[in-house]
C-alpha cells in the first residue's frame, strides 16, 4: 500500500505476551526505495589528469614554501622535483642548486636522488 507521499505503508501485528493473541500494530511509513539509476547520478568532473596536474602543482609550490623555510628534506625534494619538471617547469640548474644546499646541511642524498 502506498501513501500519498510516496512512502509505503506497512501493516504488522503484535502478538499480546499474555494471552498470544493478535492484534494490529501502529501503521510505520517508510520511504519507497528508488532503483539504482535514478538514485544514483554522476557529478560533473574534470578529467583526471587535470584534477592530478593541479595536485602536484599544488604540492610543489607547499613544499618550495617549507624549503625556503629550511626544511632540509623539502629542499631536496624541491631539488628531484625541479630537475624533473614535476609540479613545475623543469630547470636542472635550479635543481641542483636545491639539492646543494640540502647536501649542504647533511641531508644524504646518495641512494634517494642518484643523479643529483
Amino acid at each position: 500500500m502506498s501513501a500519498p507521499n510516496g512512502t509505503s505503508v506497512q501493516h504488522t501485528a503484535q502478538v499480546s505476551p499474555v494471552n498470544g493473541s493478535a492484534r494490529p500494530a501502529a501503521r510505520v511509513a517508510t520511504p519507497r526505495v528508488k532503483p539504482q539509476a535514478e538514485a544514483v547520478r554522476p557529478m560533473p568532473t574534470a578529467p583526471l589528469t587535470a584534477v592530478v596536474h593541479d595536485a602536484v602543482r599544488r604540492w610543489f609550490q607547499e613544499a618550495h614554501k617549507e624549503a625556503q623555510r629550511g626544511d632540509v628534506k623539502q629542499q631536496a625534494l624541491i631539488g628531484q622535483m625541479l630537475m624533473e619538471g614535476y609540479g613545475c617547469e623543469r630547470d636542472p640548474a635550479a635543481g641542483k642548486e636545491w639539492a646543494d644546499k640540502a647536501r649542504r646541511r647533511g641531508y644524504r642524498m646518495a641512494g634517494v636522488y642518484c643523479e643529483l
